[in-house]
């Protein structure tokens, strides 16, 4: 069962429920774009809801579906899951006993803006409570970070939150944490009743130690070789505490040592944006097949033929500038050696230019540093405005 919503589905997604016959619920954005969806196995909300409740496993495209299932299942124990795994602040108070020496607290709107930051360990990262795609995200490691940090939260924070309904960017609250030092890395799963069955594991590729954007992840056999059995027991560990059950999550973390530090788990889908997809590309099959069809990856002959090679998908934004006549999509497409698939992106409300899946050959890995420093401003085809 799925529930389609804005802002982003791939075709690779509808051609498959479409060839499975995912019950679909039939919903607004599925009757605006009927033209799209005229394959799928559509159900009204009074019938998918009782195919739920007989059994059915739901999974999300985005989080504009939450609002829904709250308002659709209001007595189920789902309810209760999402509430704590998308509230940061009620997140870390459930899971605080796996980690030491972890400072986090909430503030609203006003009390950030008058915070006075010099009893606060540096350096911390200021978010929303509620938060998707690193929309306010700020790492602070000194007062001048701070200053700059209050200033955008003024002038821009609001305006990226409006893009996003409530339930998915709450913009009147935010979480003080401290900041995880280490590898990062992007985890789907589901839990098959409590047990953890892990599709993708993406590591998250910052171009410094202040960059907080989707650029780049990637993933290998030498990833999965060297941290599935590890992630496994610890997401065992956690939903000691969490007591998730049969849905699917996105689990961001970040790994320093001997040490694992959850930064959030994203419940009902996988990595958004249908980039979950780069598993087809890797196995040959819908990251989604193994959810639905309580089923796990066959993680060695997955990577039969592709033991030395880097996989990816990269996420690229609009350049920074008022007005420019086009994009140049083939010069976008020339920085890989063997591109997957490119996906443009044509969406009013979201700041991005495209999406791309590659594979890179060991020969060609410098080619991944230059996608991850790119800056947009070089596809513009001609410039109506000066950069600001």
């Amino acid at each position: 069962m799925i529930v389609l919503n804005e802002p982003y589905l791939s075709g690779m997604l509808l051609n498959y429920i479409e060839e499975k016959q995912i019950p679909v619920l039939s919903n607004t954005y599925v009757e605006k774009a009927r033209n799209r969806f005229s394959k799928l196995n559509l159900y009204n909300s009074a019938d998918f809801v009782y195919q739920y409740n007989k059994g059915g496993s739901l999974y999300t495209v985005s989080e504009y579906a939450l609002e829904w299932i709250r308002n659709s299942l209001p007595n189920n124990q789902l309810i209760n899951t999402i509430s704590i795994l998308k509230n940061k602040v009620t997140f870390r108070k459930a899971c605080k006993s796996l980690y030491d020496n972890f400072f986090f607290q909430e503030k609203d709107y006003n009390e950030v803006l008058n915070l006075d930051i010099k009893d606060i360990q540096l350096p911390f990262v200021l978010k929303p409570s509620v938060g998707f795609l690193s929309t306010g995200v700020y790492i602070i490691k000194n007062e001048k970070d701070w200053r700059n940090a209050l200033n955008q939260i003024e002038n821009n924070f609001y305006c990226q939150a409006k893009q996003f309904p409530s339930s998915v960017v709450e913009g009147s609250m935010f979480i003080l944490e401290s900041y995880i030092t280490g590898r990062e890395f992007a985890i789907d799963l589901y839990f098959n009743d409590l047990e953890p069955v892990i599709i993708n594991i993406f590591e998250h590729l910052f171009a410094s130690e202040t960059d907080v954007s989707d650029r780049l992840y990637i993933t290998s056999k030498n990833i999965f070789d060297k941290y599935l059995v590890r992630f496994t027991n610890y997401i065992k560990s956690l939903n000691k505490v969490l007591n998730i059950r049969n849905i699917p999550v996105h689990l961001e973390l970040r790994i320093d040592s001997d040490r694992i530090v959850p930064i959030e788990i994203n419940p009902m889908r996988f990595t958004g944006m249908c980039l979950n997809e780069l598993h087809y590309y890797i196995a040959g099959k819908h990251p989604l097949s193994y959810f639905y069809f309580k089923t796990l990856p066959d993680y060695s002959a997955m990577w039969n033929g592709k033991e030395d090679k880097i996989f990816s998908f990269s996420i690229f934004d609009k350049p920074e500038i008022k007005e420019y006549e086009g994009i140049d999509l083939q010069r976008l497409n020339g920085l890989f050696s063997n591109v997957l698939e490119f996906r443009p992106v044509n969406h009013s409300d979201l700041n991005l230019t495209a999406f791309v899946f590659a594979e890179t050959s060991p020969q060609n890995l410098s080619e991944l540093n230059k996608v991850l420093h790119y800056d947009t401003k070089q596809l513009i085809t001609r410039q109506y405005a000066k950069f600001e």
